[in-house]
């Protein structure tokens, strides 16, 4: 196994956490910073860009084993990015109304979509460097 590989890996997990932290900044520049909504931008922040990390290493790491295994990795990425944010919004509506009302659905939709945005950049770029690599199995 090559070390290029683990720098895509490492590369994109810090795309995505500066992604992250980009979109946190542009949130905290653009509106309220107090109490609830803070709290709000948090647990979004930190519930999208938790998935989103891991879907992406989990997306990298099943590659190595085979295209089933990479089709399968591919679905539970899937399932780490959706799943926590529509588990949060669920529990938001549901037992925390003070969370709602500071906005924490809209927080989710806006960091979920743009931690997709960048999922989808950099599985492009991975799709790249794969085609002038070799085959779909010697990366990772």
């Amino acid at each position: 196994m090559s070390e290029t590989p683990w720098k895509l890996t490492a590369a994109g997990c810090g795309l995505i956490l500066v992604a992250q932290a980009a979109a946190v900044g542009l949130v905290l520049a653009t509106g309220d910073r107090e109490g609830p909504r803070l709290a709000a931008i948090a647990l979004a922040a930190a519930i999208t860009g938790g998935g989103s990390v891991a879907g992406w290493l989990v997306a990298r790491l099943s590659r190595q084993h085979g295209p089933a295994m990479a089709a399968a990795g591919g679905l539970a990425a899937t399932a780490l990015r959706l799943l926590p944010p529509l588990a949060a919004l669920a529990w938001t509506s549901a037992a925390k109304p003070a969370m709602a009302e500071a906005g924490l659905g809209g927080l989710l939709v806006g960091f979920y979509l743009t931690m997709l945005a960048v999922a989808i950049f950099l599985h492009l770029l991975e799709t790249r460097a794969g085609a002038s690599a070799g085959s779909s199995t010697e990366r990772i």
